[in-house]
This record gives structure tokens, sequence and C-alpha cells, in this order.
């Protein structure tokens, strides 16, 4: 084991890919239903709030096709995203890196230094699954990955799908451009890696009729639900009363309910051509959303509406499950490598949750985010950490799920605060050395 891995699993952030074998993720049979090549359908979904989905408890049934999918899946009910922000968190889930090791820290790069470029010298998944003899694709709709940013890596094509970003008929067009590659993908003999990139519920949430009224339940607001609207309001330009809040919220999960209904039109359709039960099948999100939360609209700052996302795994040949052990988004990366028979990356911050799904626990790890000078924490017994503003933050996400009582000061928590801060560190340390051993 590196030096680095022990320092990951001293921090309880990481581990290596090496975790779950130790902990019986290859015990006989536990895969029996498993090919030996799977293929991988991929699907990331920007902007998508782990808490206004169906299966994760929200009172509204925006997303009923996905219960069904996530009740036969192994769901992980508390799933962090590493940035809250898209660029640095699909690069994160790429490379199974933080934000601080890879690099990728902005969306344009103002300063020349390479903050919006996943370099080459990174090995991502898509990487790996070429390397195996994966045909590998990907498709997106989302600018932000981009060939010219290095996002392409290891995918034999990579394409932005055309048409409107995030405006009524964006998941259909991608939906359809899946349909044809997968339509291609299954005359060949090799098995495929497919990386699908939604954009709903993207600002601007405007869903097609119906879903666009669905739940808009006819609060007193004008707005449409544009991206400049919500840019006004978080910038201070336009107010926003209690029944726009409200409305937006409406239009969101209308763009949910939308989003619901391509996926589960995607799904059938790889069902139809035979293959679903040779084909792992992941969804994730990149990060959330807010709606006035913590004073904050759109995203970025990292409270848990940011950066809890759905994670959800359906694996050939496992029963359903739902594990409620804190975990990290990027961990998906090693845990497919290993449930494809792929080689672990020796500097992967990220772990291989196989033999949490067998066990249906997660015992010990952190989850670790990062935005800007941004720093967070959250540990297995939903103690939180958060570096915002220049000041430390601490709250109780088991008595506190809003994070609205900051512990911070008081005494009772003060090794607690001490412990987390002293954790966050040391990952951002270890992060900073990754970091340079690629820029040297």
């Amino acid at each position: 084991m590196t030096l680095l891995q022990v320092l990951s699993l001293l921090v309880g952030c990481g581990g290596g890919a090496t975790d779950s074998k130790e902990s019986g993720a290859d015990s006989a049979g536990a895969w029996s239903g498993l090919p030996e090549q799977p293929n991988v359908l991929f699907v990331l979904t920007d902007t998508l709030r782990a808490d206004h989905m169906s299966p994760y408890g929200y009172h509204r049934d925006t997303t009923p096709w996905f219960s069904e999918f996530a009740a036969e899946s192994v769901l992980f009910e508390r799933a962090n995203s590493q940035n809250a922000w898209t660029p640095p968190s699909v690069s994160s889930i790429f490379t199974g890196l933080t934000a601080r090791a890879h690099g990728v820290t902005s969306l344009h790069d103002p300063e020349g230094d390479g903050g919006n470029i996943l370099f080459e010298d990174h090995q991502t998944i898509a990487e790996l699954f070429s390397e195996a003899g994966y045909r590998t694709g990907a498709l997106v709709k989302s600018p932000v990955p981009r060939e010219e940013t290095g996002f392409s890596q290891g995918f034999d094509s990579f394409e932005t799908v055309p048409g409107m970003i995030a405006h009524e008929t964006s998941g259909a067009e991608l939906v359809a451009s899946a349909q044809t590659w997968l339509d291609t993908a299954v005359l060949g003999s090799d098995p495929f890696f497919l990386y699908l990139h939604f954009m709903e519920p993207h600002a601007a949430y405007i869903a097609p009729l119906p879903y666009r009224v669905q739940f808009d339940e006819g609060w007193d607001s004008d707005l449409e639900g544009s991206h400049a609207e919500l840019a006004d309001i978080r910038a201070g330009r336009a107010e926003a009363t209690a029944d726009d809040r409200e409305h937006l919220v409406a239009l969101y999960d209308g763009e949910l309910a939308y989003w619901d209904h391509q996926v589960s039109t995607l799904i059938a359709h790889v069902k139809s051509l035979g293959i679903l039960e040779e084909t792992i099948v992941v969804f994730v999100g990149d990060h959330g959303e807010q709606f006035n939360e913590h004073g904050d609209w759109l995203h970025g700052a990292l409270y848990q509406e940011n950066i809890h996302v759905p994670m959800v795994l359906r694996i050939p040949g496992l029963t359903g499950r739902r594990i409620s052990g804190q975990v990290q988004v990027m961990d998906v990366t090693p845990t497919l490598a290993g449930l494809c028979g792929l080689p672990p990356v020796e500097i992967w911050q990220a772990r291989d949750l196989r033999g949490e799904i067998l066990s249906g626990e997660v015992t010990e790890g952190s989850a670790f985010s990062q935005y800007g000078t941004e720093r967070a924490l959250v540990n297995q017994d939903g103690m939180k950490f958060l570096f915002e503003d220049g000041a430390a933050k601490l709250f109780d996400l088991r008595a506190d799920p809003n994070e609205q009582v900051d512990l911070s000061t008081d005494a009772d928590y003060a090794e607690i605060l001490a412990a987390l801060e002293a954790e966050v560190e040391e990952v951002f340390k270890e992060s900073a050395a990754l970091r340079e051993r690629f820029d040297n």
C-alpha cells in the first residue's frame, strides 16, 4: 500500500481500490449474475437534488418510474458530491480525485492557469474502459464537459448533442441520440461504456407541457424559470417573493417529472435490445440546487441541498438494497472498475464499494467536498464540518438536516470540531501533494 493510500485510510476519505476486496467483495458467487465484461450505461444528471426525488422521500411523486428502478438497484441514501459545480464534480467522478488533486476548479480560465482543463496526465474512467477493450462513447447536453478542456479523454466518440441545452426538448434529444448509439453498439462484439449527461433539471426550469405545470399550484408569480431570472435574484438585482420561490420549486419538480419520463424511455430501449441483464446502469447527480436555503439560489455553496445527490447502481444478478452509510459520488469510479475487472489506479482517493454493497453497510469513511476556498466534510455519524467565508461551522445532520444550528461555538462539541477540522486539512494536504505530482 502506498503512502497516499495510508494517508487516505487515516483520514477516512479514501483507501484505494483494495479496501472492498479485503472486506469480501470477491467472495465466491457474490457476483454470479454479472457477465465477465458487462456493459456500462453511465447516466449523469446535472443539478439533481436527491431530496426532490421520490425514492429519497420527497413529498411530491416527481420520479415514479425511477422509484421502481431504484427498488431493484443499489441506492445509496447518503452520497455526497465532491463539488457543488459541474466541472470539478464531473472531473472527480472521471478521475476518482478531489478538486484540489485534479485541479479543475473553474468554468472558464481567467487566470490562465488551466483551472478549467482536465489535463491528459490524469487516468480517466473512460480511458480505463477503453484500454480494457470497451467501445466508449459520450453524449452530452451540457456545454461544460468539452473536448477542448480534456473531458473527451478515453472516449472513442464524444458528442455534444445539438439543440437547446436546458429547455423543453433537451432530454428527448439526448435519449434519441443514445438510442441510435446503442443500436450500433449492440451490433459489435465488444462491450460498451456509454456516458450520458442530462441537463434537466438545470435552469432554465422549462419542461415541455404537461410536465411544466404538473406541480404548479397557481402561485402568484410571473417568473418563467429562466436562468437569467434566477441570476438576477441571486445577485440582488431582483427580489423573489414566497410565491415566486414556490413557483420556481414547482417548475424544477416538473423538470424532474420530464426527466423521469425520458430515462424510462432510455431504459425501455436498453431492455428492448435484450442487453439490460448484461449492463450495469449507473445514475448519479453532479450537484444539487438552492431555492433560497441559506440565502442563495442556483448552486455553489457546500450545503446539503447542493452536495447531497442520488447515486444508484443497477447490477445484473443483484437484488435491490438501500445503503444508509456515508459515501462519495466519486466512489462510483473504482466500484465500476472493480465490478468490470479493471485494474485500480494507485492514486485514487475514491474507494471501491463492492464490499459495502454486499454487506449493506458503510461503517467508516467520510465525504469531502470543496468549492473554491470552501471545504466541507461529513462523517459517518452525520457530523458536518463546513469552512465558509473564513469561518468554521459545525452541523449535526441527523438532528438538523437543514443545517440551521451551527454548533461550532458550543463547548460540548469542541473536540468533534477539532477532529473534523484536522481531518479536512489532512485530505487537503494529501490532495495538494497529488496536484504537485501531476504538475511535476
